[in-house]
Formats: structure tokens, C-alpha cells, sequence
């Protein structure tokens, strides 16, 4: 699926050596931003509204803001997945992060293939933080991490259980896909 992708940043010498060179070079971006619209038609307060994709020289920065993300659930807890498709090639994600989205929740970093989890919960460098207050979960991961990537997709998914007999499942975009490639600055 394309996506409307608004790069906040481009490479801006890779652009002007491209011109001036006459040669096509990838384009290249370092960080990205997409929108995602209320879709969940008021079924979950974390309806995913926003995903901001950083790949910097050291770090994987992802930020997912929601409608309204609350520090309790009253009935069923709600979490989130951030897919992280490092090798194209291999047509699907190589890393998982899953954690819930409630105050006191953990979250585990996994290998994973064919979209399940391989082996043990990575230990490497990485964290998440949930801030209640802008209604936003932030995901970091040291690039070394998850294999220092020179391009990073990202999927995204929410799963709400307020009601466990009708989970609601709210994807950036269409189920399984992923933002267009983010390149490490």
C-alpha cells in the first residue's frame, strides 16, 4: 500500500549530487511521518492516529500517537505491536516489539519469522516509554540492536481487549503492511 508519507527531512547532498553527477541515487530519507484516520469507529480509545519513523546513525526512534491513551483499562488492557522489516527481500519483519499500552505494563523486543516469535526476548539495547499525557507510546532501539539496517519498514498494530469477546484490531494502513523504507542518516 502507498502511503501519503510527508518526509520531514531528506538528504539533501545525496539530492544535489545527484544532479550534479546526472546519476539516479535512492532517495533517501531519515525521518518520516503518517497519518492514519479515526478507523476504529470509536471502539478503542488507542486508535492509532499517527506514526513517526526516526533513523538516525545510532538509533531507531518510533513514536505512535493515539486518540486517547489511558494510564488504566476498566475491562480488558490494550497493546501495541511495532513490526520492523530490516531486509526487504525477505518479505516480512525480522523484529517485533510488542508491550501493552496500560501503566505498568512490560514489553519484549523478539526475532521473529514468518511473523511468530523465534527464540528468546532480545536484551540488547532498547526501551519504551508511554506518556499519557500527549497520548503517545515511543519505542527506542540501538541500531546494533536489530542488526544496524541500512533501511528500516515499519508496521504498526493495536489490539484492544476492553471487550475480549470483540478485540478491536486497528493497523497503520492495511493489515501487515509497512511505511515506505527509512534510511539511516
Amino acid at each position: 500500500m502507498n502511503f501519503r508519507n510527508r518526509a520531514t527531512r531528506t538528504t539533501t547532498v545525496a539530492a544535489l549530487a545527484t544532479l550534479a553527477l546526472g546519476v539516479a541515487a535512492p532517495a533517501m530519507a531519515e525521518r518520516i511521518g503518517v497519518s492514519d484516520p479515526a478507523d476504529v469507529g470509536g471502539a478503542s480509545l488507542s486508535d492509532i492516529r499517527r506514526v513517526t519513523v526516526n533513523h538516525g546513525p545510532e538509533q531507531l526512534f518510533v513514536k505512535v500517537a493515539f486518540t486517547e491513551l489511558k494510564p488504566r483499562s476498566e475491562a480488558g488492557p490494550s497493546g501495541l505491536a511495532i513490526f520492523l522489516d530490516t531486509d526487504a527481500t525477505k518479505g516480512g519483519p525480522e523484529f517485533r516489539l510488542g508491550t501493552g499500552l496500560q501503566r505498568g505494563t512490560d514489553y519484549q523486543l523478539m526475532k521473529i519469522r514468518n511473523w511468530k516469535a523465534v527464540g528468546q526476548p532480545l536484551t540488547c539495547d532498547h526501551r519504551v516509554r508511554l506518556d499519557f499525557t500527549a497520548n503517545v507510546a515511543k519505542f527506542r532501539a540501538a541500531r546494533a540492536c536489530i542488526g544496524n539496517p541500512a533501511e528500516v519498514r515499519v508496521g504498526v498494530k493495536m489490539t484492544d481487549l476492553y471487550d475480549a469477546s470483540h478485540p478491536v484490531h486497528d493497523w497503520l494502513g492495511e493489515p501487515r503492511s509497512f511505511t515506505n523504507g527509512v534510511a539511516s542518516s
